[in-house]
This record gives structure tokens, C-alpha cells and sequence, in this order.
């Protein structure tokens, strides 16, 4: 009777794998969410430039700052702050669901990564730009007009000690990255919880396990204290703490490096194949960097971060220290510090490890495009050579990006004035696309008026209509590159939108009248929903168009030296082609990240849409 049951089950038993197998086989690869990897980007790149902002030496004569100096009073720097914001609301995803995962230890861990790291960031960039107030200038109790004064040198003094300046703000990027790690992995607020309960309730740490762990923590934190202002060639100089400790480096240096081994070997039990745990390993590597480098400094008299900007330690002493830059110096190597912290925690809460086989996944999906675009460099690079084509004509990719790599700050600027002509552009085409869309939905006779004008429109050639409108809105003023922008813009959302909204399947319409619904809860719940996905591809269609549009009018009547198509025309005309590829790279750069900004948006607001619903979330 056995046999026979067991005869009878096999052949099902053996059915029922056989169709799990090749319903497992049919599982979609999860794949990176778009909207988190983006704003993980866009966050890291915005904290980089606000950064930047927050310091006079850097904010007037290094890198980025120096792209910034001649549009301070043209809103930048309210709009890269309100830009941070944004994208690390999207990288946390909702407050609130951040808010209710409290009770759980990542969600303890997440939440305040973000309340240290990245709200006490903002805050101090919020202050910095909109209340003019540096808190750590006032700590020192500087007068800001003389800190600005201090640091904002000559252009030759600049030169010379901007490699200095940007070593030591590179140590305290790295110590502020350290501190951070050290209070992440610690994570106090777990001890807490745990003298409350019993030893028996302990289960995944003993509470003998977790007193050593508060030890060890603390430990570390006061060993970072002493390490740093041994490290840092500021501190090492001026602090009293620093002259106590100064003949016990290597002792400091081997206590640092054991309590941080042993931090991290109490918790080896804690579940590290968990995210908890996979993020408390990224944080160890965090705090591993800051460690090597320190015992580098020690041990093999060699400063890493100063090392690679190629500065001899003598000319700290010699040309940086000289006593009116101290205090100001001070000041900035804490806002360092704090955007040190704020770096890792957005690099934690990122969190991009955890989807490193989807993105291998990714580039072997399209590693034909990826191999197409490096050969089509190495064509144009050997190309250039092999046919001796002349600089000023094709010049080679290595020249433009070296060439690129020198002037960028100064295309900043430029690539402001004009994203702006494009994003107002942008938003008065689509919104007045969007919006006659709606109408000319809704209304035949209105649609039937309104749609040969707009056909119209959009046949007029953009090279036609840019000398017109600049003879109405002035040549050098920037409504007329808004003008065109806006008429380029306008079609595409309209035509777009009326399509969405009139392609509603007929049975849906009957089963809204059939539950008695008006007309406006038919549009909100029905055509509104159907037409995201038309509007939404218009505007990726218009981003590209708006920096399109705004590039081609500057060409007609660009202001100089702060307009990007002003640029291109200018240097392409002088011949100065590895110049005028360095603005190509810039406004595609912008144009890019337009588009990627618009596809998060989308990805935001139709989570729903069949197109996303694959994506690992």
C-alpha cells in the first residue's frame, strides 16, 4: 500500500518541481532602482559643491568655489542647498517610513545616519547661506569679514597655497569620515536598550559583551580626538593636546588600531550576512581608512592626503601657519569635519554594495553599447593621429578632457546662466502644454482652434525664430532664450498629454458613469493615471530640447563669458576647438542630468507603472 501511495506521489511530487523550477526560471532579475541610485548620485555630487561653497579659500580661487565666485548674487547657492535637499529626501525615501522602522536596529542605525550626518549639514549650509552665519567663525568668536579676508588671498599667493589648502580639507574629510564610522558602528543607542533588559533577554549580544563594546567605543572616539590633531598638521602645530601626546605617537597609534580591531570583533556574532550587518562591515571599512592613514602618518612618516597633493610638510610651517590664518583655519577644518560626516553617512545610507551583482548584471547586459562607446574613442583618439588631422580641427578626446579638466570651474558659471534659460523655459513650454492639453482634451472646438497653431509653431525652424525673438525681448536679455526654449517645449507636452488623456479604454469610462462618477473623479482617477506615462515621455523629450534650445539662442545673442553657447561659438570661431568640446562636455553633462532628474521623477510619481515594477526597490 506504501509502494502504491509512493508510486502515485512521485511522479507529482516530481511534477510540482519540475513547476517551480520554471516558474523560479521565469522570475524577472530584479534590477537597481533608478530613482535610488540616482538621487545617491545627485546627493554625493551636491554635498561635494555645497561643500565647496561653505569655505572662503575654496568658495573664491579652488576647483569648484571658483566657478562659483561670479554668481553668488544669482541664487547658486540657494538652489544647490534646496538641490541637496531633494535628492537626499529621495535617497531616504519617506520620512515617515523612516520614522515608523525605529523600533527595528537598521531602523535605528538609518535614522540616525541621518539626523548626525546629513540634517546637521544642511543646517549648517542653511545658515551659512541664508543667515550668513558660519558656526564654527562664531565659535572661534571671528569676525566673518575678517575670516573672508584672511583666506581670500592674491591669485598668485592662491596658486601657490591651494595645494596645501586642499590637503589639509582632505584631512578633515577623512577624520570626519572616521568619526562617523566610529559613532556608527558603536551605535550607542542599541546599549542603552540593552542595560534595560536581563542577561537572559540578551540574545544577540551578552551584556558582558556589550559593556566591552561601549568600552572599546569609547575608547576609540577618545583615541580619534588625539589622533586627529596629531594627524592634521594644524593641530599637530597649535593644540596643547596634541604637544602632550606628540612623543607617544606610535603608542596612540597601536591603542587606536586595537580598540577599533576589537569594536569590531565584539560584534562578529551580531548577524553580519544581515543589512545590519552588511552596513556595519561598510562602516568598518570607513573607519579603517582614517586608522591607515594614521598609522601611515606614524609609522611611515608619510601623510597619504598630502603626499598625494605632492606637499612638503615644511611649507605648512613656512607659508600656511602664519599666526592671523590660525583661528580661521580652525574654523574651516571643522566645517571639513562636518562634511566629512556627512559624506559617509550619505555614502552609508546609500548603501551601493548591497546591489553590486545587479549592477554586474547591468554591464553585462550592455556591454555591446560599452564596447561600441570605447571604440569609437579609441577610433577618434589613433584616428587623429593616423590621418594627421591638425589640433584646431578634430582635436584628440585625451587633449579635450585634459583641457576640460583645467577649465571646468570657469564653465560653472556659464552652464548656470544657461540651465536656468532652459529650466524656466522648460517649465513655462510643458506647464502651458500640459495645461492646453488638458483643455483641447476636454473641448473639440478648443482642440480643433489650437492644434494648427501649435503645428505651426513647432514647424518654425528654432534658427529662424532665435533672431525674432531676441528683436522682441532685447538680445542680450534672457527672456528670449526663455522664449525659445519655452515654444520648443510647448508641443511635445501638449500633443502628448491630449493623446494620454483620450486614449482611456471605453469600458473603464463606462464603469466609472456606472458607479455615478462626475466627470472630474472620471479625470482624476482614470485619464490623469493613463496619461502620466504620455506626459511624462514628453518631458524627457523636452529636457533634451530645452538644453538645446538654449544653447542654439545664446548663439545669437549670448552674453559674453557667462553663457555656454555664447562660448562654444565664440572658441569654435578662434579656433580654440579643445575649449569649445570642454563646453560640448559640460552642456551634455547638464543635459544628462536633466533627464535623469526627470526619469526619477517619474519613477516617483507612477511606482505603479508596469515598466517599474521589476525594479528591486
Amino acid at each position: 500500500m506504501s509502494e502504491q501511495a509512493l508510486d502515485i506521489t512521485t511522479p507529482t511530487t516530481t511534477l510540482e518541481m519540475v513547476q517551480a523550477e520554471v516558474e523560479a526560471s521565469e522570475i524577472p532579475t530584479p534590477r537597481p532602482d533608478l530613482r535610488r541610485e540616482a538621487a545617491g548620485l545627485l546627493t554625493l555630487l551636491f554635498l561635494i559643491i555645497t561643500y565647496h561653497i561653505q569655505h572662503p579659500f575654496m568658495l573664491f580661487r579652488v576647483q569648484f568655489g571658483e566657478g562659483f565666485r561670479d554668481v553668488r548674487e544669482e541664487g547658486l547657492q540657494g538652489a544647490m542647498l534646496i538641490a541637496l535637499l531633494t535628492s537626499g529626501l529621495l535617497l531616504i525615501g519617506s520620512p515617515r517610513k523612516l520614522w515608523e522602522q525605529r523600533h527595528e536596529v537598521f531602523g535605528r542605525l538609518r535614522l540616525t545616519i541621518v539626523i548626525i550626518g546629513m540634517v546637521l549639514y544642511l543646517l549648517h549650509i542653511f545658515l551659512l547661506i541664508y543667515r550668513d552665519t558660519n558656526v564654527f567663525v562664531k565659535l572661534y568668536d571671528l569676525d566673518p569679514v575678517v575670516f573672508a579676508d584672511e583666506l581670500q588671498m592674491g591669485k598668485k599667493e592662491a596658486g601657490e597655497l591651494a595645494d596645501p589648502m586642499k590637503a589639509l580639507h582632505g584631512m578633515g574629510l577623512l577624520g570626519g569620515i572616521g568619526l562617523a564610522s566610529a559613532i556608527y558602528l558603536w551605535s550607542p543607542w542599541e546599549s542603552v536598550r540593552r542595560y534595560t533588559k536581563s542577561n537572559a533577554e540578551n540574545k544577540v549580544m551578552p551584556l558582558l559583551a556589550v559593556v566591552i563594546k561601549d568600552a572599546a567605543a569609547i575608547a576609540v572616539i577618545l583615541l580619534w580626538i588625539i589622533s586627529y590633531q596629531l594627524f592634521n598638521p594644524l593641530w599637530l602645530q597649535e593644540s596643547g593636546l596634541a604637544e602632550q601626546f606628540r612623543d607617544q605617537e606610535s603608542l596612540i597609534a597601536l591603542l587606536l588600531l586595537f580598540a577599533v580591531g576589537l569594536l569590531f570583533f565584539v560584534q562578529r556574532d551580531s548577524g553580519y550576512t544581515s543589512a545590519t550587518g552588511r552596513l556595519r562591515i561598510a562602516i568598518g571599512v570607513g573607519l579603517a581608512f582614517y586608522v591607515a592613514a594614521f598609522l601611515g602618518a606614524i609609522f611611515g612618516d608619510s601623510n597619504v592626503i598630502a603626499k598625494y597633493y605632492h606637499v612638503d610638510p615644511a611649507v605648512y610651517g613656512n607659508q600656511v601657519f602664519t599666526p592671523e590664518r590660525i583661528d580661521p583655519l580652525k574654523a574651516a577644518d571643522w566645517g571639513a569635519v562636518l562634511a566629512g560626516i556627512a559624506l559617509a553617512s550619505v555614502i552609508y545610507f546609500w548603501a551601493p554594495w548591497e546591489r553590486l551583482h545587479q549592477y554586474a548584471q547591468i554591464l553585462r547586459q550592455n556591454i555591446a553599447a560599452i564596447l561600441t562607446a570605447l571604440l569609437v574613442l579609441f577610433v577618434w583618439e589613433y584616428g587623429v593621429k593616423l590621418f594627421e588631422i591638425e589640433q584646431f580641427l578634430l582635436p584628440k578626446p585625451s587633449v579635450i578632457w585634459e583641457t576640460f579638466k583645467e577649465i571646468y570651474p570657469n564653465l560653472i558659471a556659464g552652464g548656470w546662466f544657461t540651465f536656468q534659460n532652459a529650466l524656466r523655459g522648460f517649465a513655462i513650454g510643458c506647464g502651458v502644454g500640459i495645461l492646453t492639453g488638458i483643455i483641447s482634451a476636454r473641448f473639440l472646438r478648443f482642440s480643433k482652434a489650437i492644434l494648427p497653431l501649435a503645428i505651426a509653431a513647432n514647424a518654425v525652424p528654432i534658427i529662424a525664430f532665435a533672431p525674432i525673438a531676441n528683436a522682441w525681448f532685447g538680445l542680450t536679455s534672457s527672456d528670449s532664450k526663455v522664449a525659445i526654449v519655452a515654444v520648443l517645449c510647448y508641443f511635445p507636452a501638449m500633443i502628448s498629454t491630449v493623446r494620454g488623456l483620450t486614449s482611456v479604454e471605453p469600458i473603464q469610462i463606462e464603469l466609472m458613469r456606472s458607479y455615478a462618477a462626475s466627470q472630474l473623479e472620471i479625470f482624476w482617477h482614470v485619464r490623469l493615471p493613463n496619461a502620466l506615462p504620455f506626459i511624462f515621455s514628453a518631458l524627457k523629450l523636452a529636457t533634451t530640447l530645452s538644453m538645446i534650445g538654449a544653447i542654439v539662442s545664446e548663439y545669437f545673442g549670448g552674453t559674453p563669458n557667462t553663457s555656454l553657447g555664447f562660448k562654444i561659438k565664440n572658441d569654435a570661431a578662434l579656433l580654440k576647438m579643445t575649449d569649445s568640446w570642454s563646453a560640448i562636455i559640460m552642456t551634455s553633462l547638464l543635459g544628462i542630468g536633466f533627464y535623469v532628474f526627470v526619469s526619477v521623477m517619474e519613477r516617483t510619481a507612477m511606482p505603479w507603472y508596469r515598466s517599474f515594477r521589476s525594479d528591486s526597490r
